[in-house]
């Protein structure tokens, strides 16, 4: 009797225990296969999971430029704007290898180096010529964290080389690679310098290169504060760059006393009202006339007299200003001063923003230069200048479009002033504050009773500006992908092996997605067995 009643307790217990599995294991299967599935369900998810991988050699066949930088085994934290630290680098463009070669690299900029995206320059190991644009040791790395459209600056310095400055430098903007890890669009430019393919003047001879720079000047050598009070820096050449340099002719202490001496006659002349034949010993008023109209344009507060001013001094002859330089906050791209910034409309120049020793307020006085002011407008006007620079926008829109959206993954808008709610909408706002900032602009400088005929841009502008010679390859043909050292790097700083690419991502998705599948269908199967036999256990149980 015992015996039949453990028997009977035992299939009872084994009926309860076979009803969880039932219920238990079933579940589990499913979990593991939702997991599966959800994780690798076929090569366009898996791809999709991996899609932010950048590979250079890809992003350069774009017409984009490529620029990977290669620490020597130091944390990029360690780049500072006092040092020089070395670097090997690779430049790439539409497939090619540009250049391939060692380097230096530290920061640069005042506040944008404190941003997340940091500027910096680049001191080839020799003259190297990028892009076409003429050999050079130094580059500049522009990150434009503060402008959402990443065009500002680009936008400005291909304005300003259809005016008559003496040197404007030229740009390109290229995707960053800093040891394998993405770090989004940058420009990079030819430095304001002395030299043959930059500003063809001679620093042996006393010629010499300022910054007029109230904002930070105060802490770099050989400042010097000039007579209304503005500070001025040294930029090219330094005392550093002729202390050894046998061929000089003029010291550098004697070039910085005669550019001081200039603008201490020059600030005296305008701010005594001494007239136009007075202060134009002084000044190369023309470049005067060009630096105004473009900085009304630009509406860019950095130059009301705050910093970025650049002249260049002539030591047997004039001033001159420019090269313009630093417009990212230019053109409508940061709301302040009650709103004077964003507003396209009112003379700059004649709003004091900052209560800094403004030149112009004294210039503008003069009835000769209002008259050449108003002269060179007609010709800008009439020129079709401005139809380019808008028709070149356009172009520029849909070159920057995909590369865009690769800086947005990695900085979301970081550091952006002005943001807008997509980057059409942030292109937008530019091209608007142009065209109605030309617009308010001819109703206040051109008087003409001619009406001219509308400028009509035949031909759009090409994405970048046309390269002043061929550029110098080091090699013809793209390199293959598996011989890329480094392997391919994702925008977060992960590494990706070469072995196989693409190719073997997909075999990889592949196989992912059968054993998800064949998971799938055993667990199914499974459940469907469960529950057919829970189903006669319990029939059989009725039966008995």
């Amino acid at each position: 009797m015992l015996m039949d009643r453990a028997h009977s307790d035992n299939q009872y217990v084994n009926r309860i225990c076979a009803g969880r599995r039932a219920r238990v294991l079933p579940a589990l299967l499913l979990l593991l296969c939702f997991f599966i599935i959800s994780s690798v369900s076929g090569p366009d998810v898996y791809a999709s999971s991996r899609k932010k991988k950048q590979d250079p050699e890809a992003l350069s066949k774009d017409g984009f430029a490529v620029l990977e930088i290669d620490l020597d085994g130091y944390p990029e934290d360690d780049i500072h704007r006092s040092e020089w630290k070395h670097i090997t680098y690779t430049l790439r463009w539409d497939g090619k290898i540009l250049t391939d070669e060692s380097a230096q690299i530290k920061g640069r900029g005042n506040y944008t180096w404190w941003q997340p995206k940091r500027p910096y320059a680049i001191k080839c190991d020799s003259k190297t010529d990028w892009f076409g644009l003429g050999a050079s040791r130094d580059w500049v790395l522009l990150a434009n964290i503060t402008d959402q459209t990443l065009m500002r600056n680009m936008i400005a310095l291909t304005l300003a080389g259809q005016f008559n400055f003496a040197f404007t430098p030229e740009c390109r903007p290229a995707h960053v690679f800093i040891d394998g890890r993405y770090n989004g669009v940058y420009l990079i430019t030819e430095k304001v310098e002395i030299g043959k393919e930059r500003l063809n003047i001679d620093r042996l001879n006393g010629d010499m290169i300022l910054e007029l720079d109230n904002n930070y000047g105060g802490g770099e050598p050989d400042n010097f504060r000039s007579e209304l009070g503005n500070t001025f820096v040294p930029k090219d050449p330094t005392k550093e760059d002729l202390r050894n340099e046998p061929d000089k002719k003029v010291s550098f202490n004697r070039a910085l006393a005669n550019a001081k001496e200039k603008i201490d006659k020059f600030e005296s002349s305008i701010s005594s009202y001494s007239g136009f034949a007075d202060f134009s010993q002084y000044m190369d008023m023309d470049s005067l006339v060009e630096w105004y109209i473009f900085n009304e344009i630009m509406k860019n507060d950095d130059t009301l007299f705050n910093s970025s001013i650049y002249l260049y001094n002539d030591y047997d002859g004039k001033l001159h200003m420019g090269p313009v330089w630093d417009y990212d906050l230019a053109m409508g791209g940061i709301d302040r001063n009650d709103g004077k910034n964003v507003d396209p409309t009112g003379f700059m120049f004649l709003e004091d923003y900052w209560g800094r020793p403004n030149w112009m307020v004294y210039v503008l006085k003069s009835t000769t230069f209002n008259n050449m002011v108003r002269a060179r407008w007609k010709e800008l006007y009439y020129s079709g200048t401005f139809e380019y620079i808008i028709a070149f926008l356009e172009t520029q829109r849909e070159y920057m479009r995909s590369a865009y959206d690769l800086n947005e993954s990695v900085w979301e808008n970081s550091g952006v002033f002005v943001p807008s709610d997509s980057y059409d909408e942030s292109v937008d706002l530019l091209k608007n504050f142009i065209v109605k900032r030309v617009e308010w602009l001819n109703s206040q400088w051109n008087d003409s009773e001619v009406t001219a005929e509308p400028v009509v841009i035949t031909a759009a502008p090409t994405a970048t500006p046309p390269r002043t010679k061929p550029p110098v390859t080091s090699q013809t043909a793209a390199p293959d992908p598996a011989a890329t050292p480094g392997g391919n790097i994702d925008d977060r700083g992960n590494k990706a092996n070469n072995d196989g690419g693409g190719a073997l991502d997909s075999w990889l998705g592949y196989l992912l997605l059968f054993v998800g599948l064949t998971a799938g269908l055993i667990t199914v199967s499974l459940s469907v067995y469960l529950v057919i036999l829970s189903v006669q256990q319990k029939r059989s149980k009725t039966e008995k």
